[in-house]
């Protein structure tokens, strides 16, 4: 760090010790450093840089459906939460480790987050609340150099530091922003549309539409607000059609964008959240880059992002942490596309817009327009068999598939987390003390209510494995015939599939209950 830049092996011993749960120490070395009359710059930038790759390492292991990796990072959120508030600590401070948590692609725990704003009053903000155009883009004109131009890491700089502050002011700088001549700040003004107060995208469409005919949009720029149009609610959807038509007529030409591969593309196994992770390792000359995007069941499309500039080891490294924690499989391009487009269903229904870095994603993919579209679980299993013979899909090869359903664990680790949890299992479960009574209750009153949701977890295993598994494995014909008939209507008590989720919830639900002291007797 103190000859200007962090060396190659930053990410891996960042990764290492956050794999390790070490993490934690990464902070109070920072704290440590801060803390002193005379900080050495080098090491507080050191400090950054590690715990940075030690929150992504454990994010994408975690949406991979790495337990370790998910308690490790439960552990790191707890100590940054400590830190700043058990002592008086300076904003700066307090700020590097929100950062660095938000440049990782995580959400910024409240603690943290009521603390650097408490702390933020007056004296880090990046842009001043009353601050006019001009002062605003003098101020972000030298970032946007230091990212080179790239819109998408404009935007997640803006919003790391922006977080803290109202969505009045984020409109704010959003308007400005839109109204930029230089086409990385205009277009990083999109991302403004996707967030979770509308104040902002309302900003972003009025600049757009009041400069259109003295400032002409790039064509990339209007065909990206069509992409995003899609996955937006119906109310801010008419904003963007408005700011389609203004630009539309004034366009610049278009500018071809330089060609990119995909050398490979992985899907992790579906864990027992719904949760799936994509993978994809892009070549652009002798340039690689990752881009992931992660959805769950109940989020929809829950994170996206694309990290460039990886060297051939760098990417190779990365692809072999991403096999061994995730069990990830070669899947086409058809599947991806298949699965997001149901994902973006989910973010509609919770009027919850996908991350901007979903929309630099799919252009690296080449997916073009990807509308959202539900694919119910009946009718992906129905999907899948179609082309099978009456014998491989006819009631005792069904059959045969159920039993099949009970080694499905030692196949595959993900599936050691498909079990429920939450306030209804806590609910079900407590007031019954014998084992074999909490496994009959969450088979017989708990698993039959959610035998849809189950069925999507077993039809997509079913989708991923067929899309990667070699011609002469047919473990996706089991899912396959096993999700469809969790999708119809046949007895519930005859799912082998429950029995194992019963057990697992039960075995989850004892290890979460505090341990009861022994209370020695007086003789």
């Amino acid at each position: 760090m103190a000859q200007g830049e962090p060396p190659d092996t930053a990410r891996e011993a960042g990764a290492l010790l956050g794999e390790g749960g070490a993490a934690p120490e990464i902070i109070a070395c920072l704290l440590a450093e801060t803390g002193k009359k005379r900080p050495s710059e080098p090491m507080i930038q050191a400090c950054c840089v590690l715990l940075q790759a030690a929150l992504t390492h454990l994010r994408i292991a975690a949406n991979g459906g790495s337990a370790a990796a998910r308690a490790n990072l439960a552990q790191l959120r707890d100590a940054a939460e400590r830190a700043v508030t058990a002592r008086d600590i300076p904003a700066f401070t307090i700020m590097l480790i929100a950062r660095a948590f938000m440049e990782a692609g995580l959400e910024v725990a409240p603690a943290l987050k009521a603390a650097m704003m408490d702390n933020l009053e007056g004296e880090l903000p990046l842009v001043p609340p009353d601050a006019d155009d001009a002062q605003i883009l003098e101020q972000l004109a030298p970032l946007a150099e230091a990212l080179g131009q790239d819109p998408f890491a404009i935007f997640a700089e803006l919003s790391a530091t922006g977080a803290a502050f109202s969505a009045e002011h984020r409109a704010a700088m959003a308007a400005t922003l839109a109204g930029a001549e230089a086409f990385a700040l205009r277009a990083a003004a999109l991302g403004f549309l996707l967030d979770p107060e509308p104040a902002p995208g309302r900003a972003v469409v009025e600049s757009l539409v009041a400069t259109a005919r003295e400032n002409p949009a790039p064509s990339r720029l209007i065909e990206w607000l069509v992409r995003l149009r899609v996955w937006l609610p119906p109310a801010r959807q008419k904003g963007l059609d408005k700011a389609i038509r203004a630009l539309r007529p004034h366009a610049a030409p278009p500018v071809a964008a330089p060609p990119i591969a995909i050398s490979r593309l992985l899907a992790s196994m579906c864990d027992g959240a719904g949760a799936q992770s994509f993978f994809a390792l892009l070549k652009s000359g002798r340039q690689f880059a990752l881009a992931a995007f992660f959805v769950k069941e109940e989020e929809g499309v829950a994170d996206a992002w694309l990290r460039e500039g990886l060297s051939k080891r760098d990417a190779d490294s990365v692809l072999r942490q991403i096999v061994s924690e995730t069990e990830a499989l070669d899947v086409p391009v058809s599947l991806v596309a298949q699965r997001l487009a149901d994902a973006l269903v989910v973010n509609l229904a919770r009027q919850v817009p996908p991350p901007f870095g979903l929309l630099q994603v799919t252009e690296a993919l080449g997916l073009g327009l990807v509308q959202p579209a539900a694919l119910v679980p009946q009718a992906l299993a129905e999907q899948l068999l179609a082309d099978q013979p009456a014998a491989r899909t006819g009631p005792e090869a069904t059959q045969t598939a159920h039993a099949a359903s009970l080694d499905w664990p030692e196949r595959y680790a993900s599936l050691t987390s498909w079990f429920e949890a939450g306030e209804a299992v806590d609910a079900l479960l407590k007031p019954l003390p014998q084992r074999e009574a909490r496994i009959a209750a969450v088979q017989t009153k708990l698993l039959p209510r959610r035998r849809a949701v189950w069925a999507g977890r077993c039809a997509w295993m079913a989708a991923t494995l067929r899309a990667g598994a070699v011609e002469d494995e047919d473990a996706w014909l089991d899912f396959a015939l096993v999700a469809r008939d969790l999708a119809g209507d046949s007895p519930a008590q005859g799912f082998p599939l429950f029995g194992l989720i019963a057990e697992a919830t039960v075995e989850a639900f004892d290890a979460s209950q505090p341990r009861r002291r022994a209370v020695r007797r007086r003789r």
